[in-house]
């Protein structure tokens, strides 16, 4: 049994399937203004020709199968009730298969009838703005409008009997539908985001085309069992796509609730770790004030220059990274808070030792030696400052075993408490005492060169000398003061050249 087509009138658009979101919400209430003239322009287009279509939908209704209409109408309406969102501006809709089967049989008439049954179901389950609403159903007819000459003309009844020859025009008329329809909302959607409607298109609507075929021919498929079997042809194929539609929603409105707690817990936090971070960078930054500010009441304390820790600790960092140190490593923050309280333990030093403007006697010696432990013992109670007090103990051992509190000789001596001791050695020398004057530049890097392999770990005397010459003095300028013999001998342990 097959049924004509009707030739009242051409076939109206259907919605997009799975962009019901993106017609309906793609142009902005703020965008129909003088400042979005060409977008006004299009939905004027569009709601005014869609609206004349539907005039002429109305006029053309004849005899109809008023039962079919009823159910094909209340389908429409439960399928875009029950659409499904897919994480995105995107919801997937079966209403097109209903509005399909109608323009099928029915042709533009049925399309005004049932298709705004499908656009007011979406716009009270959504409250929208009555021109988007209008934008929506007229893109539905414009497209439809393209679609029924392709149909007519191709396949000019259906039936049992016409398949599979009429399975081509509904899947080519599907797809020319489904392109006319996004092209109308690519192209607000551009215009009211300002963007390429090419880019827009294709990210948001090129890969429902398969979609929109598969659903025509679903809508074929309906309206085949309505000329076999009647209104109850229509039931009995739609309703299990209707049941797997609904199963199908629940799963995803459910995963769709876990995953957008997942997203809200997420950034709770990474705003959580933001603000740990922000906390531990501004607790490590009063960790260094109070170091430093400790540091200076120590110098202030001992008979040392203003500034003795600080200077110190720049030039053992500065050390450090030429010998390959990673700078902000934990190796790196050891050394520079050990460099910084090297002198810790002077606490315990008697200021009459501490500040005597001349030399210490043996007995005065035994007790200023123990100012190293002393260090050790205060900063191992600091957790963040245990690994530091390692550097504190060993700052007075010299490479070749001579020095204190253990005798520690090469590589048993911390390496930086090595880098560290060259550095010390340096800022101690050349500056003014109560009980001396600072030595000359020359003297110092000569007394260095002198003590390498024995007071001092060769390579770090090799470092602290390419820093000296790279960093602390002027680039385009030679080492300042010194004599030749010196130049050449600083150059040569530093492993660098002459000008």
């Amino acid at each position: 049994m097959s049924v004509s087509i009707p030739t009242a009138g051409p076939l109206g658009a259907q919605r997009a399937p799975a962009i019901n979101a993106s017609a309906s919400e793609a142009p902005k209430d703020t965008l129909i203004s003088q400042r979005s003239l060409p977008l006004t322009v299009l939905i004027a287009v569009v709601i005014g020709t869609g609206a004349g279509l539907f005039a002429l939908g109305l006029a053309s209704i004849g005899t109809l199968d008023w039962e079919a209409i009823v159910v094909l109408g209340l389908l429409a309406a439960l399928a875009e009730r029950l659409n499904v969102s897919l994480y995105g501006d995107a919801r997937l809709s079966l209403a097109f298969v209903p509005i399909f089967a109608a323009l099928i049989l029915f042709g533009l008439p049925g399309l005004v009838i049932v298709g705004p049954l499908s656009t007011i179901s979406s716009a009270f389950q959504k409250k929208r703005p009555i021109y988007k609403i209008a934008f929506n159903a007229g893109t539905l007819i414009l497209s439809g409008a393209v679609t029924i000459p392709i149909f007519r003309t191709l396949s000019p009844s259906i039936g049992a009997d016409a398949w599979p020859a009429v399975l081509a025009p509904a899947a080519l008329a599907a797809a020319i539908n489904f392109l006319v329809n996004s092209l109308l909302v690519a192209g607000a959607v551009a215009l009211s985001t300002k963007s390429g409607l090419a880019r827009v298109w294709s990210e948001h609507f090129g890969w429902l085309g398969p979609h929109y075929v598969l659903l025509g021919i679903l809508g074929l498929t309906i309206a085949t069992a309505y000329a076999i079997m009647g209104v109850w042809g229509i039931a009995v194929f739609l309703a299990p796509v209707l049941m797997t539609l609904l199963s199908f929603k629940q799963y995803v409105d459910k995963t769709t609730g876990n995953v957008l707690e997942l997203r809200r817990t997420n950034k709770d936090l990474e705003q959580a770790h933001i603000e740990t971070t922000q906390a531990m960078e501004q607790l490590g930054r009063a960790y260094e004030g109070t170091l430093r500010s400790l540091a200076s009441a120590l110098d202030a304390r001992d008979t040392e220059t203003g500034g003795h820790s600080a200077r110190v600790a720049a030039l053992t960092m500065a050390v450090a990274e030429e010998m390959g140190m990673v700078r902000d490593s934990d190796e790196w923050r050891t050394l520079e808070r050990g460099a910084l309280l090297h002198d810790v333990g002077k606490i315990a030093v008697p200021d009459h030792i501490l500040r005597k403007p001349a030399a210490l006697d043996p007995d005065e010696w035994d007790i200023m030696r123990k100012h190293p432990l002393a260090g050790f013992e205060i900063l191992r109670s600091v957790e963040f400052l245990r690994d530091a007090a390692d550097i504190v103990l060993a700052h007075h051992e010299n490479f070749d075993g001579s020095g204190y509190p253990a005798g520690l000789a090469g590589e048993s001596i911390p390496l930086g408490a090595r880098i560290f001791a060259v550095g010390d050695a340096f800022d101690a020398m050349t500056q003014d005492r109560p009980y001396r004057k600072g030595r000359p530049t020359e003297e110092a890097l000569a007394e260095i060169l002198r003590c390498s392999g024995s007071q001092f770990d060769p390579q770090a005397v090799s470092a602290f000398l390419s820093v000296y010459r790279k960093k602390f003095v002027r680039e385009d300028s030679s080492l300042p003061n010194l004599s030749e013999s010196v130049k050449e001998a600083i150059l040569e342990a530093a492993g660098m050249e002459s000008n």
